[in-house]
């Protein structure tokens, strides 16, 4: 006879149960269905990635501003030094007045020298570019102020999301932004 704690004392002529008789009760309770096994039988559901979307889209919505200005602000610095030094015009004043730039930084971009003519092909490019950005900064700029009826479908639904209910809408952070001097 084993001395173990664990070794159940059974009669010495009784038979020994099958392997399959030992593991029958278990096997019985896995075919009722309600096992922890098979756990309950829940159709599978996609809401909590729903949730997950809904909420990614909405903190983007909600920063993208800083890091769309930032991008921007380093395309813009391209775009100025390529049309003040080699098409001066009206584009190169209207990127300007988006007031991307602060006045001091104007001032160095003005002062800078270099092969800028290599930034674009054409000035029609640069000028694509430069509408593009003023057009963003533009909207940045209604949003901001509440016109509604002039925004597109991405600024209406950032207005009814943040901006009728008096969230204030970060607008750009300077640790994102490109540094103009130098």
């Amino acid at each position: 006879m084993d001395n173990s704690l664990f070794h159940k004392d059974t009669p010495e002529n009784a038979p020994k149960p099958t392997p399959h008789e030992l593991i029958g009760h278990e096997i019985r309770h896995l075919k009722k269905g309600g096992s922890v096994r098979y756990g309950n039988k829940r159709p599978k559901s996609g809401a909590p990635w729903l949730i997950a979307l809904a909420l990614f889209v909405v903190v983007g919505l909600y920063i993208m501003d800083p890091i769309i200005r930032a991008w921007d602000k380093g395309e813009a610095v391209r775009v100025y030094l390529y049309l003040h030094n080699y098409s001066p015009g009206p584009v190169a004043d209207r990127l300007i007045a988006t007031q991307i730039f602060s006045p001091d930084e104007v001032a160095t971009l003005n002062q800078r020298s270099g092969a800028f003519q290599d930034y674009f092909v054409s000035p029609e490019a640069a000028n694509r570019k430069a509408e593009a950005i003023i057009k963003y900064m533009t909207s940045v700029d209604l949003l901001q102020a509440g016109k509604y009826e002039k925004l597109d479908a991405v600024g209406k639904a950032r207005y009814l999301l943040f901006v009728r209910f008096g969230i204030p809408l970060p607008t750009h952070w300077s640790f994102l932004e490109p540094s103009v001097g130098g």
